[in-house]
């Protein structure tokens, strides 16, 4: 069958298939993307290990901030320990010397007013701020209340606080333990006495007179 182009165009051949690609081509490919990706994990290892090193150095500072900041605490509450005490032996000072209060007056009103008391005995006296913490043991509930009474009455102490009083039984034999706190003031100096043989001091004369 003859077949007849009417257009007046030549056709054109098919190009034919190139040759396939040699295997020296395949190993530069090969090569090449291995260089890539080697490139790749080179630059994100660098990375990471800088931003690594970075953070070490960071937590490195941290810990050396922390631990200057230990010791500045440590002496700040040594400080403040030093403070609390000296403050507290201040009061006790300020509070002896506003009352003019000594040791041995303090001491003899005291022994004075427990030898009033049957089967009482005190453990331990001790100055707490402005106040006095006195502690002691008895036979008796009664022999408490009767130095509780006798503080009040005595004029020598003030606010009387009975803070509690408990059984406490040794050796089969029946004890009360108790602690009480007030504040002690000096009794007012009685006015000397006229030495014999002394003129009564003349009465003071009123304004006017």
């Amino acid at each position: 069958m003859i077949r007849i182009n009417l257009l007046g165009v030549a056709r054109r051949a098919a190009k034919p298939p190139g040759p396939p690609p040699t295997a020296a081509r395949q190993a530069v490919i090969f090569v090449a993307s291995l260089l890539v990706a080697f490139g790749v994990v080179g630059f994100m290892y660098r990375y990471w290990t800088s931003q690594i090193a970075d953070l070490n150095k960071k937590l490195v500072n941290e810990k050396r901030e922390a631990d200057r900041l230990a010791g500045i605490r440590a002496e700040n509450q040594r400080y403040l320990a030093q403070q609390q005490q000296l403050e507290r032996r201040t009061n006790t000072i300020q509070m002896l010397e506003a009352s003019r209060v000594g040791p041995t007056d303090f001491m003899a009103t005291l022994g004075a007013l427990v030898n009033r008391t049957n089967d009482l005995y005190l453990l331990t006296v001790a100055p707490a701020g402005a106040r006095t913490v006195i502690q002691g043991q008895s036979n008796s509930v009664e022999s408490i209340a009767t130095f509780v009474a006798a503080l009040k009455n005595s004029g020598n102490f003030d606010d009387v606080q009975l803070r509690q009083y408990f059984q406490d039984d040794q050796q089969n034999r029946l004890n009360f333990k108790f602690s009480i706190d007030c504040v002690f003031k000096m009794p007012s100096a009685a006015p000397p006495a006229a030495p014999p043989g002394a003129a009564p001091a003349a009465p003071a004369r009123q304004a006017g007179m």
